[in-house]
């Protein structure tokens, strides 16, 4: 039980850190963010061609300007459609990150449902959110599950989370069930397994 109530108030503390990054530092994070997130590419993901990426909500991590990048690049991008009665994810095609969007579950923006499925495949990166990562590479989200089902039944998909600094401590709460990520990028480092 302590755990839970533990995973709760760190959940609240990170989310309060996140939101007092004042806007323009939030900015200047998400770019930096970006930045390495392309040199991380460039060094252990070279062949990729196909990310799970999150729309940005309130004080998340913005990767929308690295995202048309990618876009341009001919990279296949899916976002995800959240399940709210049975907690599952399911990730949608997108072509235009102006257009192919609308306010679904939660007021975050999802992909329209006409899009394409994403279809499973081991050579997927997905661009992963959350509110605390430790330096273990272990990752607490808002506490739905949604990630954690994903990856438990798509094991095989290189996992990167995203944060800011603020976001890292010593070590979250993790139950059998957690997947570790494979990198975490926040605006001043990379962390790898």
């Amino acid at each position: 039980m302590g755990n839970l109530v533990n995973s709760k108030d760190l959940r609240l503390e990170f989310k309060a850190i996140r939101d007092n990054i004042s806007v323009y530092d939030r900015k200047n994070k998400s770019q930096q963010i970006a930045q390495n997130l392309l040199a991380l590419l460039e060094s252990d993901f070279k062949g990729a061609n196909i990310f799970l990426c999150f729309y940005p909500f309130g004080s998340e991590v913005d990767l929308l300007d690295f995202y048309n990048k990618l876009l341009k690049d001919g990279k296949e991008l899916y976002f995800p459609i959240s399940n709210v009665k049975s907690h599952t994810l399911h990730f949608k095609r997108i072509y235009e990150i102006d257009k192919d969007f609308h306010i679904g579950s939660y007021n975050i923006m999802e992909p329209d449902a006409n899009l394409e499925d994403y279809i499973y495949t081991d050579s997927a990166v997905a661009i992963t959110p959350g509110l605390v990562f430790d330096k273990s590479l272990n990752r607490l989200g808002y506490g739905a599950g949604y990630y954690d089902r994903f990856f438990e039944s798509n094991p095989n998909i290189k996992r990167i989370g995203i944060c800011y600094t603020e976001q890292i401590t010593q070590e979250v709460p993790i139950s059998k069930h957690d997947m570790p990520m494979n990198c975490i990028v926040t605006d001043n480092c990379i962390m790898k397994g």
